[in-house]
């Protein structure tokens, strides 16, 4: 009986760590896996004055804002990515699956990659 519960006990703290540890993507302050939306996009650029990091946007279908689209963390902390990769294996992580990618050239020499994500299925 005592090992019953002792299971059941460990258990149950396991599901509660899973819940603690639930995806989150911040895009300002709106959780976007908490949203009834499919698919969103990463725009990434070459952050001003960094040869090693990069700036990241997320569009999923919000209301245009001069404020720009960062990924932000829950203590709203801009998320700060040093490739697209690391950005595409934050998303990944938290729930999206990479679809497909485009690329924008800005005609100034920048080039803009559109990352197109969709909420994975579980």
């Amino acid at each position: 009986m005592k090992r019953k519960i002792t299971s059941i006990v460990i258990a149950g703290f396991f599901m509660l760590l899973n819940n603690v540890n639930a995806q989150h993507v911040f895009v300002n302050e709106t959780d976007i896996n908490e949203l009834p939306i499919n698919f969103c996009e990463l725009r990434v650029t070459a952050a001003i004055l960094s040869l090693t990091k990069v700036k990241v946007y997320v569009d999923y279908g919000q209301k245009w804002s001069f404020k720009r689209q960062n990924i932000m963390t829950d203590d709203k902390k801009v998320v700060r990515f040093n490739s697209s990769i690391d950005a595409l294996n934050f998303m990944n992580d938290n729930g999206w699956e990479y679809v497909e990618q485009t690329l924008q050239n800005n005609g100034d020499g920048n080039v803009t990659y559109k990352y197109l994500m969709k909420r994975k299925n579980e």
